[in-house]
């Protein structure tokens, strides 16, 4: 059904468009939301290692405090080892808090942390060499004057910037979220228009078709005859496949008219064929009634015994030469009364044009005709019926000769035209055509020759359309005819 698949292209085809823009949009949506969440995912994770790592800190700077204070109380090896793990644990997680610095803010913090660890670790060695007193006094006062207070106040505020930095990733990545939900929302709301608008666009371009099919369908309701005038148009309403079915049944009925149309041309030829050939008869009966009358004096006063010695070799040769006269007249009319036919094959123009020149290369030699052939390189493809183009071919280049008995140009020319089409050209240097007689010179039985029987270039036509083609004349520009043949492109037999 081919308006079904029109009609489903025109529909589908803008949706399929709309569909893909769509689907494209939706997957660089999706693709720059994962990529928006990866990166929030390695951020966050960056941010709460970091946290960790402040709340690792202040949970060694307890453990050091607890642990020194017990040290100052009671200076053993085994209170000092606790101590010194401690701050092992202390100086590892500030490093790793260093490395994972990325503000200059965290920068400085880690600057007053190392300033006030440095002096912790000054405080504590002199208390080591100045033990604290027994008393429970001297005890509580040391513990007010810990050396860890330099880093305490540092360290909640490191603490303080993470969870400050780790709360603005969350805002940051909720705002994005909520961010990407509008555009997803607007993508839904844009793309629900697109489909109406794209719709109405699909139903207007539609109906527009509908329209000028209507308008067609009436103007071959107008041009044609009863044959199609009963035809209605009702798929105003959208009933395409009854439309579908009404075009086929203009078609159909377009085909018989055509068909009628060309049997009433092939009636006309005919007509106009034999109308021809009673002209011929007219033509040929003047002729034909000399070459008798010669004939008739001959055998009559042979048989009237006026001549004792019978028919001479010189009677017997223009009996001869009168009988052959009379046989290509004849000849020349049953060539033309007879309906044409080809057999078209897959040929090589150029090497068809090779094979005639070889045939007319002596009479051009004889005649001091100068030929100029030019043929593109390679093949040149056509279908057609080697042995009848042949003849055109030559028909076409003895009329030039004839026109040149002392010598001249004889130029062949074949081209590709533009298409596929093939261009054969056949000019020469003589008078050229009578601008009198350019109207006629394809007409049966019109000749310029006086031995001509006016039938070369009228069958030679006839060969040339029965290819698909046209063989045309007109006058050079520098002097002489040019016979144009023009056919249409086909394949080689090598390509077969």
């Amino acid at each position: 059904m081919t308006l079904n698949r029109q009609v489903l292209f025109q529909v589908t085809a803008p949706a399929l468009l709309v569909a893909l823009a769509m689907l494209g949009t939706s997957l660089l949506g999706i693709r720059s939301i994962n990529h928006l969440q990866a990166d929030q995912d390695k951020i966050v994770s960056e941010h709460v290692r970091s946290l960790e790592a402040a709340q690792d800190l202040e949970t060694e700077l307890r453990h050091i405090r607890f642990h020194s204070f017990l040290y100052v109380m009671d200076m053993t090896p085994t209170r000092w080892a606790k101590v010194a793990r401690d701050q092992t644990a202390f100086e590892r997680i500030l490093g790793e808090i260093r490395d994972r610095a990325s503000s200059d803010e965290e920068r400085e913090v880690l600057g007053e942390i190392e300033t006030g660890y440095t002096r912790y670790r000054q405080e504590l060695e002199a208390t080591t060499r100045s033990p604290v007193g027994p008393t429970k006094e001297d005890a509580l006062v040391w513990s007010d004057a810990h050396p860890i207070r330099y880093i305490v106040v540092p360290c909640e505020q490191l603490l303080n910037l993470n969870h400050k930095a780790m709360q603005e990733t969350v805002d940051q990545s909720a705002q994005q979220g909520r961010r990407a939900r509008t555009w997803m929302i607007l993508l839904g709301v844009l793309g629900a228009v697109g489909g109406l608008v794209g719709g109405f666009g699909m139903a207007w371009g539609l109906s527009r078709s509908i329209t000028r099919l209507s308008v067609r369908l009436r103007d071959v309701h107008a041009h044609l005859d009863q044959e199609v005038g009963s035809l209605r148009l009702t798929a105003e309403g959208g009933d395409l496949q009854r439309m579908e079915k009404q075009v086929g049944t203009i078609l159909e009925r377009v085909r018989d008219v055509v068909s009628q149309l060309q049997r009433q041309e092939c009636e006309a030829l005919r007509v106009e064929q034999l109308a021809a050939v009673g002209q011929l008869a007219a033509s040929v009966a003047h002729e034909v009634r000399n070459p008798l009358t010669s004939i008739k004096l001959l055998v009559g006063a042979a048989l009237s015994g006026r001549c004792p010695r019978g028919l001479s070799e010189t009677d017997l040769q223009v009996i001869h030469d009168e009988v052959g006269r009379l046989e290509r007249k004849v000849q020349s009319l049953l060539d033309f009364a007879r309906p044409l036919e080809i057999g078209p094959e897959p040929q090589d123009i150029a090497g068809v044009v090779h094979q005639v020149i070889d045939l007319v290369r002596e009479r051009l030699t004889r005649q001091t005709v100068c030929l100029t052939l030019d043929l593109p390189p390679g093949p040149v493809a056509a279908e057609l019926d080697a042995d009848q183009f042949k003849g055109v071919l030559v028909n076409l280049i003895f009329n030039a000769l004839d026109t040149m008995p002392g010598g001249g140009g004889l130029d062949v020319q074949l081209a590709r035209e533009t298409g596929g089409a093939v261009r054969l050209t056949v000019a020469d240097t003589g008078p050229g055509i009578d601008d009198r007689v350019a109207d006629r010179l394809f007409t049966p039985f019109f000749s310029t020759k006086p031995t001509g029987t006016g039938l070369g270039l009228s069958v030679s036509r006839r060969i040339v359309q029965a290819h698909g083609g046209t063989l045309t004349a007109a006058n050079r520009t520098a002097g002489g005819a040019c016979f144009t043949i023009t056919l249409p492109g086909g394949r080689t037999k090598s390509a077969v």
